[in-house]
This record gives structure tokens, sequence and C-alpha cells, in this order.
């Protein structure tokens, strides 16, 4: 059973794990309480009360009301994590599974908008050091974007004058901000958003040779 991670090193050897189904309504209904709410002006009373259960029995699961953010803010990374990792593992050239990882980054983005909107809004209200646990030393998500851009630029399908972490941040900048305009049901499908932000970056980027692998 997945162990909460802002309790992981906190528990003691004989202390009891949450029902994984109980935990995981924790995390939803917290993330729409800070979304909506903010989570300076969102309190454990707000989350307690939406869940139906007194205020004291959320300590069963976290210490803190930054505990608990800090394991809603893990969830959305860990989720998102995953989707770019399995995106970049297609068959084809760098810039092909570039382009995948762009395409799912947006599409999950679309369809999370709400988990989306609290990492981006409230990852800051954590502490550095468990900002720092969250993203990884070497920002993991930023680097599946940046190690095939630079696989790309080895194989000459990207121009040798970019810097790949310029170029990360360049579409992580342009792709993340998505959440702010899309709308479900709205004038673009999330498939439609993604290959064309996809499009837009890898001709922003490839040498003419690349373009051809793509």
């Amino acid at each position: 059973m997945r162990q909460p991670a802002g309790r992981s090193a906190r528990r003691s050897g004989g202390e009891r794990k949450p029902r994984e189904e109980r935990w995981a309504e924790l995390i939803e209904v917290a993330t729409q309480v800070f979304y909506d709410k903010g989570y300076d002006g969102a309190s454990l009373q707000d989350i307690a009360d939406r869940l139906g259960m007194l205020k004291g029995s959320l300590y069963y699961y976290i210490q803190s009301k930054e505990d608990l953010l800090f394991d809603v803010i893990s969830s959305v990374h860990k989720d998102g994590l995953a989707v770019v990792r399995g995106r970049a593992e297609v068959d084809g050239s760098p810039l092909h599974r570039l382009r995948s990882v762009i395409v799912g980054h947006v599409e999950h983005t679309c369809r999370n908008l709400v988990p989306t909107a609290v990492f981006l809004h409230e990852l800051a209200a954590l502490p550095l050091e468990r900002r720092e646990e969250v993203l990884g030393s070497e920002h993991a998500y930023q680097g599946v974007f940046r190690d095939l851009i630079e696989q790309a630029q080895k194989a000459g399908d990207v121009r040798s004058d970019l810097d790949p972490r310029l170029a990360t941040l360049s579409v992580l900048g342009s792709t993340n901000w998505v959440y702010r305009w899309f709308r479900p049901g709205g004038a673009f499908t999330p498939e439609q958003i993604g290959a064309e932000l996809a499009e837009l970056t890898i001709r922003g980027i490839a040498t003419e040779q690349g373009l051809g692998t793509v």
C-alpha cells in the first residue's frame, strides 16, 4: 500500500497506515480546496468539512497543512512525470519522441486543470527543501524534455546554437500556460492543442535534417 509522501519519514514503527481509498479521497478533496481557496486561505477545517469528518481525524493522515500540501504537490508531479516518461518511450528519433512528450504533457494538463493549477500556484508555498524533494535535484520533469533535445542536437536534428536548458524552459513555459486559457468543450480539444504546440516547438528548434525525422 502506498504510504503518504509527507509522512513517510514521520511515522513510528507501530503506527497504522491509512486505507488507500480514503487517502486518495483526502488528496482529491484537499486539491480542490487548495484550488478554490488557495493554500493560504484554506484550512484543515475546510478540508475536514468537505470530507464529512472531524478535523482531528485528519491528523491520522498528516501532521500539518504543509504536510498535506506536500502530498498534493507530490501526487501531481508524480502523475505528470509518469505521463511524459511513458510518452518518451515511443519508437522513433529523439525529435519524434519529443513531439510525443509535448503532446502528452499538454493533453494531461488539459485533462487535469485543477491539480495543475494547484501545483503551479502553490509549489512556492512549500519550503525550499520540500520543493527540491518533490522536483528532484536534477528536476526530473524538465529532464525528460532536456534529454531528448540534447539527444536530437547530438544527432544533428536540433540547431547547434540552442541551449537545451533554455529550449526546455521555453517549451514548458508555453505548454504549462495552457491551463490558464483552455476550457473543456471550447473551440479546441486537448489533442488539437497538443499537436499544434508540438508542431510549433519542433519547427522552431529543428534543422532541415531533423524535420525529416518527424
